[in-house]
């Protein structure tokens, strides 16, 4: 499917869910309410893939950065809780999806400290970075309390998958020169830059994240109220992926614990009953990953034998900008 028409169905879908999905039900008017709401927003920030030259040490022997600047994504949210929850404690319960569209999102760069006497800097490459999928998942439940009818704090247990899928394509390489083995100059800015054509690197990861959270709610008048929103966790399973398809090498590994710190505020505007519009920002900072990665030489063979690689690891650091809209239709 080609770019434009993957656009023109998610446009469509969002489209759709404005229409069809924003009618907010109520299980009772005066106890719990389920709600829809269409949402968009951008994720801004980086991915990052690390090998580490020695075991035990955070010197790099290859780091690439791939850019979020921005991925545009839409998605929906849904809720079930207390009707009114700055008047009634209760259970609550959360679930979102949001999808990335296939856009160009920045640049990739590729680093390398290949030589094995000296820790310098020897290879250097930077391409064009586009999104092919991305997709965001997080479910959660937990529990609110209603306090002076004005604040609500509230603790939850969430789940959180993430999908990613980044080609890299054109750009230049600038590469030290190699003596054999693992020889090499150091690098500098003044080496000839090697143009790229086409297609070179693709990326995939996979984050599954279980956290402990709470948030607060303050209503500061009948029209706004202010939220915030922490988690924090190591309790991390990830997995990479790394296809170099000028080089038939293809990296993976599997990654575990680490630290995950997510950190958010939400301002809502509600003009009147049954409309209530939110700008959310926070921030996902994933670190700490470390294990083994595997390469195969594959000639364009996927059954290639792997073998153990150097120690690897993934980094995330992305701000969420979101837009949301929750009209009710108002019950007989």
């Amino acid at each position: 499917m080609s770019t434009i028409r993957k656009i023109s169905f998610l446009v469509i879908l969002f489209l759709l869910s404005l229409n069809l999905l924003t009618a907010e039900t109520e299980v009772s008017k005066r106890d719990y309410r389920f709600s829809i709401t269409p949402l968009a927003g951008v994720l801004v920030g980086q991915l990052e893939e690390i090998l580490y030259k020695y075991d035990n040490s955070d010197q790099y022997v290859s780091e690439l950065l791939w850019d979020l600047k921005p991925l545009v994504y839409i998605g929906l949210h849904a809720d079930f809780g207390p009707g009114e929850p700055f008047k009634r404690s209760g259970f609550t319960a959360s679930a979102s999806i949001k999808f990335g569209l296939p856009l160009r999102t920045g640049s990739m760069e590729d680093r390398d400290w290949l030589d094995s006497r000296y820790d310098y800097l020897t290879n250097y490459s930077w391409h064009e970075a586009y999104a092919q999928n991305a997709i965001l998942a997080d479910v959660s439940a937990g529990y609110s309390w209603s306090i002076r009818d004005f604040f609500v704090i509230s603790v939850f247990a969430e789940f959180s998958y993430m999908y990613f899928s980044l080609m890299a394509e054109n750009g230049y390489a600038q590469y030290a020169h190699w003596y054999g083995g693992n020889i090499y100059d150091e690098w500098d800015a003044g080496i000839e830059k090697k143009p790229i054509f086409g297609p070179g690197i693709r990326y995939i990861q996979n984050w599954f994240i279980l956290s402990p959270g709470i948030s607060l709610d303050i209503k500061i008048n009948d029209y706004f109220s202010l939220g915030g929103v922490f988690n924090y966790s190591p309790l991390i399973y990830s997995m990479d992926r790394d296809d170099h398809f000028f080089r038939d090498l293809l990296y993976y590994g599997y990654f575990f614990l680490g630290h995950y710190v997510n950190g958010g505020i939400n301002f809502c505007y509600s003009p009147s009953k049954n409309i209530e519009l939110s700008l959310s920002v926070s921030y996902r900072y994933i670190t700490g990953l470390r294990d083994k990665s595997y390469v195969a030489n594959t000639g364009g063979n996927l059954n290639a034998a792997f073998s153990e690689n150097y120690e690897g690891g993934m980094g995330y650091s992305v701000l969420d900008i979101k837009l949301a809209a929750r009209i009710q239709i108002p019950g007989r």
